[in-house]
């Protein structure tokens, strides 16, 4: 529950205007697929990378 709180204060600060908030089914769902690529980090393929930096930005992992 804590990593879908966190999300939503995230979305509160950086979502683009007009951006829907993710579903806690579907946050859950790219969270776990986020944590699958971020284990496979070295071996990523350029696919991969590319998924993996879509999914940090719909999660907002990639802010601070």
């Amino acid at each position: 529950m804590k990593g879908y709180l966190e999300y939503l204060e995230l979305h509160s600060y950086f979502a683009q205007p007009g951006q829907p908030k993710l579903s806690r089914t579907d946050f859950d769902l790219l969270a776990a697929e986020y944590v699958a690529l971020v284990a496979k980090h070295p071996a990523l393929t350029g696919a991969e990378r590319g998924r993996l930096a879509e999914l940090k930005a719909a999660l907002f992992r990639d802010k601070p």
